[in-house]
């Protein structure tokens, strides 16, 4: 059959692959993300690949554009797929420029066969090459010792089959690598009991045993047929792996929305009320005290008629940021809405004065902010309510809490309007004495 005669049996896998780089591109333009975006460009090469095999002669060895084709499109799926699936513990640039210059002697080597030069004098300073950049740049680069010595044993193992004048399982061997490597590395990055992850994972396995047994299969070719349905099995696997991968990550998402505020990150009214009773459970089960702090800042609405809602959005992004860092990580800081945050501070040893709670919020506080570029220390109107002593159901601690708030922020001396103006000083010693005598 002539080499530009079509292989029609090719025809089905093909279209499904088109099917499922579509759905995956649809996914894509509904949720964007650079990880999409290397899955998708390395099943484009995956569908070259596979359209260029549809020219395959049927009987005979292929053409060798064709063949080089083919070569080097598995090889660049399988480094984009490193790329996409990569955990090195090393900046983006120097991953990049890790994977890039490995890549050029496998390069080198997939073209060399593909075009059929197959002699050692060709094979053998790509060899010495790939090893040279491996270890260099594995000391160098990701300064790892193990990934040295493991381009050294692969580097080795294809030197050996070059040696025996095995060109193939050269660079099948090579590329087994590749892919084995890109399923080590999404087994490690994905969530566990992820079906995507197990999907993926599994096609990746499957990819490069297929390539591993490649030069295997070429010999009995009564198992070609069966090597080929399993060859185009792992492609699917991987496509429908990353397509439960991303709705998964979306219902995630959708969960996490659904229980933390968007714009700060913090838990929302829900979670919090979820985390607040649980803290008074346990605060009964250990006879411990319960400390629910809200606090109001003083003057926000000025600063959206003024800066605009933008720079309040940035307001409450650096104000969480910063009360976050000084409650304790047993403690639950939430925003209930508008400018407004609460914290339950669990766990109080019975006798222990509360009076530092106060101080650690005001001490937050004090520090000043930055909103586009201009410093800003803000004011806040506080309110404690405690468990037990105040209240022993989290409706009535809320409801005493947000009382001694308010009490607190129609206090004379309480700048609201000025509030926003840089270095403004924050809540007063007297203020929070005022607040603590209210709360006793």
């Amino acid at each position: 059959m002539p080499g530009s005669a079509m292989n029609f049996a090719f025809l089905p896998d093909l279209l499904a692959l088109m099917i499922l780089i579509v759905i995956l591109m649809l996914l894509r333009k509904r949720h964007p993300q650079e990880r999409a975006d290397l899955w998708l460009l390395g099943l484009f090469f995956t569908l070259v690949e596979a359209a260029a095999h549809t020219f395959y002669a049927a009987n005979g060895p292929p053409q060798k554009i064709l063949h080089v084709i083919v070569m080097d499109c598995y090889l660049l799926t399988g480094m984009i797929f490193v790329w996409a699936s990569g955990v090195y513990p090393v900046s983006k640039a120097s991953r990049l420029l890790y994977l890039s210059l490995n890549s050029l002697p496998l390069l080198a080597l997939c073209t060399v066969y593909g075009l059929h030069l197959n002699r050692g004098i060709v094979f053998f300073p790509c060899m010495a090459a790939g090893m040279v950049i491996g270890v260099s740049t594995s000391l160098y680069l990701r300064r790892s010792w193990v990934a040295a010595v493991l381009h050294v044993c692969g580097w080795m193992a294809m030197g050996y089959l070059i040696h025996i004048s095995d060109y193939r399982s050269a660079v099948y061997w090579s590329l087994c690598c590749v892919y084995a490597t890109a399923a080590v590395n999404f087994q490690r990055r994905l969530p566990t009991g992820s079906t995507g992850r197990l999907a993926i994972v599994t096609g990746f396995t499957i990819w490069a045993l297929c390539l591993f047994l490649h030069p295997w299969i070429v010999q009995y070719r009564e198992y070609a047929d069966i090597a080929s349905h399993i060859w185009n099995m792992q492609k699917s696997l991987i496509s429908i792996g990353m397509i439960l991968v991303m709705l998964e990550e979306q219902v995630s998402s959708n969960e996490w929305l659904a229980l933390h505020d968007e714009l700060t990150g913090l838990p929302n009214r829900r979670l919090f009320a979820d985390r607040l009773m649980m803290a008074l459970d346990r605060a009964e089960r250990t006879h411990n005290r319960l400390a629910l702090i809200v606090l109001d800042l003083n003057g926000f609405k000025r600063i959206n008629d003024t800066m605009g809602h933008q720079a309040g959005d940035q307001v409450l992004r650096e104000v969480s940021a910063t009360l976050r860092r000084g409650v304790r990580a047993s403690d639950t800081l939430a925003r209930l809405g508008g400018d407004e945050f609460v914290i339950v501070a669990a766990d109080v040893e019975p006798g222990k004065s509360l009076d530092h709670l106060l101080e650690t919020v005001q001490r937050t506080l004090d520090r000043p902010i930055v909103v586009e570029g201009k410093p800003m220390v803000l004011s806040a109107s506080v309110g404690m309510a405690v468990y037990p002593e105040d209240a022993h159901d989290s409706i009535r601690l809320l409801r005493v809490a947000d009382q001694r708030m308010y009490a607190s922020k129609q206090r004379p001396g309480v700048q609201t309007a000025k509030a926003v103006t840089p270095l403004t000083a924050a809540v007063t010693d007297s203020q929070m004495a005022a607040v603590a005598s209210a709360q006793r």
